[in-house]
């Protein structure tokens, strides 16, 4: 494969990711910016460094990719919970 084929494909890959991270981190800004997202973090990440050893023989995962995937699943239910009571008139 050409160089120039593997830059244009480095260029193209890093766009995708840069757009979809902006996206995302609107998303962050509207639903998840506040205090309890920082309690979260600190949370799981205590958590996963504590009781690392033990996670990765239960669960033979990455602890990293267990954090992110944990804060995506986080932001999802808050997204999920802000939306409910935005149609029903308490924000």
């Amino acid at each position: 494969m050409s160089s120039s084929r593997r830059l244009f494909r480095f260029v193209i890959t890093g766009w995708l990711i840069g757009g979809i991270g902006y996206q995302i981190g609107k998303i962050y800004r509207k639903y998840c910016w506040d205090i309890i997202s920082i309690v979260e973090v600190i949370t799981s990440t205590a958590i996963a460094i504590y009781f690392g050893k033990r996670i990765k023989n239960v669960i033979p995962i990455n602890l990293i990719t267990l954090l992110l995937l944990v804060h995506v699943v986080y932001i999802g239910i808050r997204c999920y919970v802000k939306d409910w009571m935005e149609e029903r008139g308490y924000y």
